[in-house]
């Protein structure tokens, strides 16, 4: 029986905790389509897809004091989340 590389079991690990990445964001994106919908379609648009919007909430930003966007809207903070999306996707206000 051959020994199994143990990059071969790293490699799938990886593999596996970014697909449960991928489908946890775009889970959260849909929530956040449901709860904030203009919010969501301005993110949208602004960055020119859903894909990159998605991309977007889950980065960790300097603006935010390293937190990602949902942690900006569990912390109430929604007005500066606002703000900072228009300022970024130059949105007129």
């Amino acid at each position: 029986m051959r020994e199994r590389n143990p990059f071969e079991t790293v490699s799938a690990q990886l593999e596996e905790a970014y697909s449960m990445k991928e489908r946890t964001a775009f889970v959260a994106f849909s929530i956040l389509e449901e709860h904030l919908s203009d919010f969501s379609n301005t993110l949208i648009s602004g960055l020119g897809d859903r894909a990159r919007a998605v991309r977007w909430m889950c980065m960790h930003h300097r603006v935010f004091e390293g937190r990602n966007a949902y942690q900006v809207i569990a912390d109430g903070e929604t007005d500066r989340l606002w703000e900072e999306v228009t300022r970024a996707c130059g949105v007129a206000d």
